[in-house]
């Protein structure tokens, strides 16, 4: 389903998210846009450090779902990332239904 809000900022949800995702790591390889590591698409186990996060490049409230707004990050750099480059103590790491997958 595809949203707009106020401001004219899409949102997307269901197959049309699925679909943003899928054409995501199509077009970045499957591989992590930052550490360059190959991806796998859907996780193998929880908090698996090479599964295929679709990651914002700007703030998804601000700039919506958008191919020139997501990329294609390992979990492990998403969650840095979200740390502001801070290693995330184990007991402090978000589940993978936490993140933009």
């Amino acid at each position: 389903m595809r949203r707009v809000g106020k401001l004219g900022i899409v949102r997307l949800t269901g197959i049309d998210l699925a679909d943003l995702r899928a054409r995501c790591f199509d077009r970045d390889g499957g591989e992590c846009q930052n550490c360059g590591k190959r991806l796998y698409i859907n996780a193998r186990f929880a908090g698996d450090p090479d599964a295929y996060d679709m990651a914002h490049v700007r703030n998804k409230r601000m700039y919506g779902d958008a191919m020139d707004n997501v990329r294609a990050l390992c979990h492990r750099c998403h969650m840095l990332e979200h740390a502001g480059g801070k290693s995330i103590a184990k007991g402090q790491r978000p589940s993978l239904r936490d993140t933009h997958l």
